[in-house]
């Protein structure tokens, strides 16, 4: 037992996050393994020597992100290497006659990954820094696999969608931990500071079987900003034309040798009432959010690692009318939206490794999350409280050279108390689970990872997961990678549908066993997908091209039908459901410091309303994106001017029928297709010290009427959740960002 307990207080961040990283080292113009070649973390005394195949493993260092490998008579290989890599091929250039300089790999933006089986791409710091990225829900702005838009036409709530279906089926994790979940899925995009983020790593289709069954069109990792950041002090201030005022300072400290301490605090606010669209209601809601994150990370010797980290949050937010106030007696008469979120969070991982025993460790993760909403829709109240536990016991080690696995057993618990008006929805979801996850690299050309995981659901009963992902690489610069898999999800009808709430429909919950919750299934699928990937020369210069082809079909779901005016309804599907999703990408160099993508993304998303199959509504077929960034020479001292520029196309999207509805209160069937165009230029006073500004929508695209019946709130008929574009004009900013002890 006693040991049973030492186990459970060791809590990893090592067995999720490698604590090693392989590969292989070639010569590039032939592809032959290289011998003896020295691989080690920049600044440090930490290295290890390639084998006669070129194979080689080294320890990760906390803090040492840069790669290096050096080789008697080739040139010095550098190159950044991102928190969650756990492989990478190193091609050192051709024998040289002169004496040795060093070439440094130049980094960009966002990285294609032909080498990890599962993760398909890797936004960093110099892709984040693109466009304003105020949250979490703001970082997709300038990439082409996630969109991000809006539940309802009031509250200003954003929400992501991948392969065609609603964020509620992407696992979206924070260091390795599910955290945007339950009460949080829609409003917990916002809960993260943009400036906070550090990287994140996208996959598509289902993802690992380590953070559990929910992942059903993919996984999203965000890493916070940490000890590992070189700089001691990061500050950023943002201002908005809308009225918006932000300030983000990030203080991390070394507490001895063995202890860094890091502080994260978040101040943010729009208190300037706009109608641009002048339909009576604010475009933008009124707020105030402050947030504080106060994380430890422990480097112990012989191979004893921790993470733990403590977060509270406060939201308040008001929209609805232009004049609504909730203070004011009489302005409360109008029709408003009045909410306020608290959250604390604390989560704690430790790992061990086996001195001497190479890829053996044990560890764990545990999370406890307190969340708590209540709000005021209009004459609706809500009121919502979550209590969230979670623990993941794991062991990791090497079978063979070629074969590892993780194992472990975990244990969920979600005890929530809901209420709308005088419905009351409280359940306790408990699921203990248990899984495994083999890894096999066959040399540099074939790598695969099989996962499976079993849980036991108190309402739903057993539940088994298989996942399978493989990649086989076709040339050095060549790859493909296939992934199957199966995701399951509870539902949860207020939250996951919020926009519903900016109405007067009528919610309708048609039940078909009563001791499930909301006496509705458990949502089940199965998602397939391929890509291909390839890095090449386009005009003398790196680029890369992506093709990939996702089907996600489910077996049971939970249909939220819009179908009929005034009312929303929620019943288990009866028939088919699916989305299919096809997207090629382009990513280019065309001149030095110069990064171009270009994107074309198809979908098909279907779901049985009743007896019919429809498309989804508010689901674009087809979609267009570009991005161009380019930067100038930097100086000596770091100055230089970033400019990027963005441009997305969303084709028309099906809106649900308001054919029952009086002329006056009708919708055209099908929304337009529009252009969303965004631009920022910055500029470096030196590698410590920028200042930007830039612009949202300059095309100054509006839904010039995106709420029905919005001159009479009290008619059945009004209704602010369907809409499909942006409801705010043109937006101008400018910001600092300014790095304080940075290291060069």
């Amino acid at each position: 037992m006693r040991a049973l307990i030492t186990l459970a207080a060791l809590l990893l961040a090592a067995c999720v996050q490698a604590q090693q990283l392989t590969g292989y080292v070639r010569a590039s113009a032939l592809g032959e393994p290289l011998e003896q070649a020295q691989v080690f973390w920049k600044g440090t005394a930490v290295g290890s020597t390639s084998r006669a195949d070129g194979y080689f493993e080294l320890q990760r260092v906390p803090g040492y992100d840069t790669l290096a490998c050096r080789l008697a008579g080739y040139r010095e290989w550098q190159l950044f290497i991102a928190t969650d890599q756990q492989e990478v091929i190193i091609s050192l250039d051709q024998p040289m006659d002169g004496p040795e300089v060093v070439i440094e790999g130049e980094q960009r933006a966002q990285e294609l990954n032909l080498l990890d089986a599962q993760r398909f791409q890797t936004l960093n710091e110099k892709e984040l820094c693109k466009a304003a990225c105020c949250s979490l829900s703001e970082s997709f702005e300038t990439n082409a696999s996630v969109d991000a838009s809006y539940t309802d036409a009031i509250t200003g709530t954003r929400q992501i969608k991948m392969l065609g279906l609603d964020g509620k089926y992407t696992q979206v994790m924070f260091d390795n931990i599910p955290a945007v979940r339950g009460l949080a899925t829609i409003y917990g995009l916002g809960y993260l500071p943009g400036p906070w983020i550090r990287e994140i790593a996208i996959t598509k289709g289902a993802g690992s079987v380590v953070a559990g069954y929910e992942s059903i069109t993919g996984q999203i990792n965000v890493a916070h900003k940490s000890s590992e950041m070189k700089e001691r002090v990061f500050v950023n201030a943002y201002a908005g034309s809308q009225g918006r005022m932000e300030f983000n300072g990030i203080f991390r400290q070394p507490i001895g040798e063995r202890w860094h301490s890091t502080w994260f605090t978040h101040a943010s606010s729009i208190q300037r009432r706009m109608d641009m669209n002048g339909d009576g209601f604010l475009d933008n809601p009124l707020f105030f959010n402050s947030i504080v994150r106060n994380e430890w990370k422990y480097t112990g010797a012989r191979g004893l690692r921790g993470e733990y980290a403590a977060t509270y949050s406060n939201h308040e937010s008001t929209s609805g009318q232009f004049n609504f106030d909730p203070q004011d007696d009489v302005r409360s008469r109008l029709w408003g939206v009045n909410t306020n979120t608290q959250r604390a969070d604390f989560s704690a991982k430790t790992g061990y490794v086996f001195p001497d025993q190479d890829g053996k460790s044990v560890g764990s993760q545990v999370n406890v999350n307190w969340h708590r909403q209540t709000g005021l829709f209009g004459d609706r109240r809500y009121d919502g409280e979550q209590v969230s536990v979670r623990v993941n016991l794991l062991y990791a080690a090497e079978i063979t050279e070629e074969l590892k696995f993780i194992s472990g057993l975990s244990y969920n618990r979600d005890d929530y108390q809901e209420q709308l008006d005088t419905v009351n929805f409280d359940r306790m979801e408990s699921v203990p689970g248990v899984f495994s996850e083999f890894t096999w690299n066959r040399g540099t050309r074939l790598s695969v990872i099989a996962g499976i995981r079993g849980d036991l659901h108190n309402y739903y009963g057993g539940l088994l997961t298989p996942r399978l992902h493989a990649r086989w690489s076709i040339t050095d610069r060549t790859s493909l990678k296939v992934s199957a898999g199966m995701g399951y999800r509870t539902p949860n009808v207020v939250m996951d549908h919020v926009g519903m709430l900016a109405g007067n429909r009528q919610i309708r919950i048609e039940e078909s066993g009563a001791e499930w919750p909301f006496g509705l299934s458990m949502e089940r699928s199965t998602t397939l997908g391929i890509v291909l990937g390839s890095k090449f020369k386009l005009f003398y210069r790196d680029a890369s091209v992506t093709v990939d082809f996702y089907r996600t079909q489910f077996s049971e779901q939970i249909v939220a039908d819009w179908e009929t005016p005034t009312v929303v309804r929620f019943y288990n599907l009866n028939g088919e459901s699916w989305s299919n999703a096809a997207q090629v990408e382009l990513q280019s160099s065309p001149v030095k410091r110069m990064e171009w993508r270009i994107a074309y993304r198809w979908l098909d998303a279907r779901t049985t309303y009743d007896d019919r199959l429809l498309m989804r509504p508010l689901v674009a077929q087809h979609r267009f994106f570009t991005n161009v960034g380019y930067e100038t020479r930097a100086s000596e001292r770091g100055a230089k001017w970033a400019f990027d520029f963005t441009a997305r196309w969303l084709g028309r999207q099906r809106l649900p029928s308001t054919f029952a509805n009086p002329d006056a209160f009708r919708l055209h069937p099908w929304s337009d297709s529009f252009w969303i165009i965004n631009a920022q230029v910055a500029y470096h006073f030196s590698k410590k010290l920028e200042l930007y500004a830039g612009g949202e929508n300059l095309g100054n695209f509006m839904v010039m009427d995106p709420i029905i019946g919005a001159e009479n709130p009290d008619n059945p008929l009004f209704d602010a959740s369907l809409v499909w574009g942006p409801v705010f004009g043109r937006m101008g900013y400018v910001g600092l960002r300014w790095r304080i002890g940075a290291e060069d």
